[in-house]
C-alpha cells in the first residue's frame, strides 16, 4: 500500500483505450484503487489495425502478467523492398513481431475489472481542490481522486482544459489502411509470409505485414494481412475530398471502414494502378473496407500538473513512421508507476521526478517521425 497504514491512493483514468489500460493495470498493481472511464459506449470498436511489436509492450505484458508473448504476435524474419516491377530490390534478416490493436486491446481489457471501467462517461471538466482533484463526467457524476490521469487520446478533453491553446498540426500526408483475411487470398498471402514489405517511390510509400486474425488466431491462414499507404494530400479541397464520407460528411481526422465514399475508393485504385508494383496493386484491390487516418504532429509543453498528468496520445502523437505511439503509452505506465512507488505515494513528487523523461521521449519520437515522414512524403 503506497500510503502506509492511510488509505489506498484513489485514481481516475480518463480514457479507456490501450494509454489507459496501461495505466490502470501499473496502478493497481501497487494497491491504488483505480477507476477507468471511456467515453464510448459498449466495448470499443474493433479497429482492426496492425502495431509493430517494440520491447516497451512486451516489458508491460509480462511484467503485469497480461499475457504471454507468443499469444498476441506474428513472427516476421525478414524485411524486404519491392522495385517498381515487382522484383525484390533487397531483403534481409531482420527479426520483429507484430500485433493488432484490437488483440491488445482485449488482453488489456481481460485484465481490468468490469467493476471498475465505465463505458459511455465522458470526462466535462476537473479542478484541484484540497490536495486532490474533483472529476466531473457528463452523466452528473463526480469523483473525487489523489490522481487524475489524462489518457483519452489525440482529442484529449484533459488536455484541453490543462492546455486550451495546445493543437494538433497537420502533416500534409494521408495513411490509407486496410486488411485482408489471409483465407480470402492464400496465394498473395505466400507473398507476405514472414517478411515485413515495402515500396518506395517518389512522395510515398507503403508497407505490409501480417497480424492476428480476428478472433486473435495465429494459426496460418487465419490471420490477416495489414498494410499502410502514405498519400499526400493538400489541406484544403483535397484533404475535404479524402475527408468527406459516403453520407457527404466532411469528418475531422479519419473515415472509418466502410464510411470511405465511392468516388474515393475509385480514386485510390487509380492511385494503386499507377503507382504501385503488382503485388501490392492486388493487395489493394482485395481490402474491402480501406480506411484513412490524416497525419499529425501532437507535442505538450508539460506533462505534469500537479496532481494531473497527460499520457501517451493526449501528450505526443509521433508519426506512424516510428512504430513508437503504443511503445510510448507502455513506457509512460511503467515510468509513473515506477515513480510513484519511489516516491512512496506522494503524488506531486511523483509526477515531478516523472515528468523530464517522459517529456524527453516524446520529443524525440516526435523529431524522428517528423524526419522520416518527411523525407519519404516530400523528399526532404
Amino acid at each position: 500500500m503506497l500510503n502506509g497504514n492511510g488509505p489506498a491512493l484513489k485514481v481516475v483514468v480518463a480514457g479507456g483505450s490501450l494509454g489507459g489500460l496501461f495505466n490502470a493495470i501499473a496502478l493497481r498493481s501497487l494497491g491504488c484503487e483505480v477507476e477507468v472511464f471511456e467515453k464510448s459506449s459498449g466495448l470499443m470498436k474493433d479497429r482492426g489495425a496492425g502495431i509493430v511489436f517494440q520491447q516497451e509492450v512486451a516489458e508491460f505484458l509480462t511484467q503485469y502478467e497480461v499475457a504471454p508473448l507468443e499469444a498476441v504476435v506474428v513472427p516476421v524474419r525478414a524485411r524486404r523492398y519491392l522495385a517498381a516491377d515487382d522484383s525484390v530490390a533487397q531483403e534481409g534478416r531482420m527479426p520483429q513481431a507484430m500485433t493488432s490493436w484490437d488483440v491488445l486491446y482485449r488482453k488489456l481489457r481481460a485484465a481490468f475489472s468490469n467493476d471498475h471501467y465505465h463505458v459511455g462517461a465522458p470526462l466535462t471538466g476537473f479542478e484541484p481542490a484540497d490536495g486532490k482533484v474533483n472529476v466531473r463526467f457528463d452523466d452528473g457524476r463526480e469523483v473525487t481522486c489523489d490522481l487524475l490521469v489524462g489518457a483519452d487520446g489525440p482529442s484529449s478533453t484533459v488536455r484541453r482544459q490543462l492546455l486550451p491553446d495546445v493543437r494538433s498540426e497537420y502533416a500534409g500526408y494521408v495513411a490509407w489502411r486496410g486488411v485482408v483475411l489471409e483465407h480470402q487470398a492464400p496465394d498473395l498471402a505466400a507473398e507476405f509470409v514472414d517478411r515485413f514489405t515495402f515500396f518506395q517511390a517518389p512522395h510515398t510509400h507503403i508497407l505490409c505485414y501480417l497480424i492476428p486474425g480476428p478472433d486473435g488466431s495465429l494459426t496460418p491462414g487465419r490471420r490477416r494481412l495489414n498494410w499502410v499507404w502514405y498519400l499526400n494530400a493538400s489541406p484544403g479541397e483535397e484533404l475535404d475530398r479524402v475527408l468527406t464520407d459516403k453520407d457527404g460528411r466532411r469528418r475531422e481526422f479519419s473515415v472509418p471502414q466502410g464510411f470511405v465514399a465511392p468516388d474515393m475508393l475509385d480514386w485510390l485504385h487509380q492511385q494503386a494502378h499507377h503507382t504501385l508494383p503488382q503485388t501490392f496493386l492486388r493487395l489493394v484491390e482485395a481490402t474491402g473496407d480501406p480506411f484513412v487516418q490524416t497525419i499529425h504532429d501532437l507535442a505538450v509543453p508539460n506533462m505534469a500538473f500537479g496532481r494531473t498528468c497527460l499520457t501517451g496520445d493526449a501528450a505526443f502523437v509521433p508519426r506512424p513512421h516510428t512504430a513508437a505511439s503504443t511503445a510510448k503509452a507502455a513506457a509512460n505506465a511503467i515510468a509513473l508507476a515506477d515513480c510513484l512507488t519511489a516516491a512512496k505515494g506522494d503524488v506531486v513528487e511523483a509526477l515531478e521526478r516523472w515528468e523530464p523523461a517522459q517529456l524527453d521521449l516524446g520529443r524525440r519520437l516526435r523529431l524522428l517521425g517528423q524526419r522520416l515522414g518527411d523525407r519519404s512524403q516530400f523528399g526532404k
